[in-house]
């Protein structure tokens, strides 16, 4: 059956972690009234199914944090250590929250955490 599913939808998108670029861009078309745009985008760059994609983008519409993927070469705990360095800790909290999904309290105790 898989054989013959594949055949006629052809093989499964690549799966591709969320990046930075995909959610500001998401971001960008949502603050428009794009929402479908958003979507496309979203389900194009990673190869999401479009309920996954949907939901996904709903809950950036909403505000709620969405984890993606790090820069290559620049992990988060160097970023945060960069912020801290400037006194930004309160947009170093909201990185990490953004970024992994950790909440409010759980995102200042790993910013609390590193060592600088």
């Amino acid at each position: 059956m898989a054989r013959f599913l594949g055949r006629l939808f052809g093989p499964e998108p690549e799966k591709r972690p969320l990046d930075r670029d995909t959610v500001n861009e998401a971001l960008a078309l949502l603050r428009d009234g794009r929402k479908v745009e958003a979507i496309k985008v979203v389900r194009m760059r990673t190869g999401m199914g479009l309920v996954e994609a949907k939901n996904l983008v709903e809950d950036m519409e909403a505000g709620r944090p969405v984890p993606f993927a790090p820069d290559p070469g620049n992990s988060l705990a160097d970023r945060v250590r960069e912020l801290l360095d400037q006194d930004r800790r309160p947009e170093a909290v909201t990185m990490v929250a953004r970024e992994t999904g950790m909440t409010d309290d759980e995102s200042a105790r790993f910013v609390d955490s590193l060592d600088r």
